[in-house]
């Protein structure tokens, strides 16, 4: 489907970026700067973080258009149902570049295979992609130069995990992970940074996304006595670990990353999950300080919020509205490189943003730079919390309770 929601006169992330150059084509009757969206939207388990993203990247495309557009032409979207499958995400994309209407900028809101099929399209074709969910080269611009990761860069994610063990005063630890791209890259990221910083690893398991029980490999490095348990899963694998560490009767300290709080087994209540059970006593688990309710919110934060309930709601946390700031950097991109179609000026003029300069919502601020296209968010944009009920796709909220 195609959302193009008008065009004005101003842009207001133009301030935020320092002004355009010339544009590419003068006028309002140039090109749109043309975004398509691949979210899984036709797979059940993740429909709720497809429906978040849309109305996310919705929200940013309505607060820009309602400002003038990019260079005074609109953004339009057209979002795409890649279904989960990294074929269809690539088919898909595909035809979007060979069509009359080609997109200078792709998003994409689904796991790391999706983003490792896609790359390579995306870098032949010059166009800017903005991933989700990283890879080990998705960050890397020698490799990749007009990729660009939203989400937190495993260095940052490693950063934050050893900092709380710390102020746990803990020295050992383990982990266990989904067999993934991504939580494989966290996981050696954690163990670098934290035996670095003097903690111990005592053991490390992963295991299939298929797979239905993980009790083999908990028990495995229960016997390795750490005081803490790190897991990276999303989705029912979450669940797993969590009955399975209940199964085994090990009382243990559990550190959970950002895909596991995205789990809607985590944050629903039951029959359909687990949240106020006893499999989540000892659980806490990394959100972003956006994603954790404070009464007097940054603007984009508001912006994002009131612009998804408009759009058609909130189903998932912010946590994966990644598609809101996605939307913010490639117009303030564009605007900065003065085009909206040529897609490797966007994403030099997108690696040359200053930080903090476009008004994004999900991570104050994004760093990136011609040595690196991490989002590399700074210490403060985390929080480990507790699970609670979500609101408005926020943690925390008192009307909660």
């Amino acid at each position: 489907m195609i959302v193009s929601l008008g065009a004005a006169v101003v842009l207001a992330v133009t301030a935020a970026c320092g002004g355009g150059q010339a544009a590419d084509s003068a006028g309002p009757s140039g090109e749109p700067l043309r975004i398509l969206l691949l979210a899984p939207i036709s797979a059940p388990a993740l429909a709720n973080n497809a429906t978040t993203e849309i109305n996310a990247a919705k929200a940013a495309v309505e607060v820009i258009n309602k400002n003038g557009g990019v260079l005074g032409r609109p953004i339009e979207l057209d979002v795409q149902d890649e279904a989960n499958s990294p074929t269809t995400a690539v088919t898909k994309l595909n035809t979007a570049l060979s069509g009359d209407a080609k997109p200078s900028v792709l998003v994409q809101t689904d796991a790391s295979p999706i983003t490792s099929a896609v790359l390579p399209l995306s870098n032949q074709n010059k166009i800017v992609a903005l991933n989700f969910a990283q890879t080990a080269d998705s960050g890397n611009p020698a490799k990749y130069p007009y990729s660009f990761d939203l989400a937190a860069s495993t260095a940052s994610i490693g950063a934050a995990f050893c900092a709380q063990m710390q102020s746990m005063n803990v020295k050992s630890f383990a982990i266990i992970r989904n067999d993934t791209p991504f939580a494989n890259a966290e996981t050696d990221e954690v163990t670098k940074q934290c035996q670095a910083a003097g903690l111990t690893l005592t053991g490390a398991e992963k295991f299939a996304t298929s797979t239905l029980d993980v009790t083999p490999q908990l028990s495995a490095l229960q016997a390795t006595n750490p005081e803490v348990l790190v897991f990276f899963a999303y989705g029912a694998p979450s669940g797993y670990v969590l009955q399975g560490v209940n199964r085994l009767g090990w009382n243990v300290p559990l550190l959970g990353d950002g895909a596991v709080i995205a789990s809607p087994v985590v944050t629903s209540p039951p029959p359909a999950g687990m949240l106020d059970t006893e499999f989540e006593a000892n659980l806490k688990a990394m959100a972003y300080a956006s994603t954790v309710y404070k009464a007097d919110q940054p603007q984009p934060v508001t912006d994002l919020i009131s612009g998804m309930k408009a759009a058609g709601g909130i189903p998932a946390p912010l946590t994966v509205a990644y598609a809101y700031d996605a939307v913010v950097l490639a117009a303030a991109g564009a605007e900065a490189a003065g085009t909206t179609t040529d897609g490797a000026k966007i994403a030099a003029a997108i690696e040359a943003l200053p930080p903090g300069g476009p008004k994004t919502a999900i991570f104050s601020s994004y760093t990136f730079s011609p040595t690196s296209h991490s989002a590399n968010p700074d210490p403060t944009e985390f929080a480990f919390i507790k699970p609670t009920k979500l609101v408005d796709g926020q943690f925390g909220n008192p009307s909660a309770s």
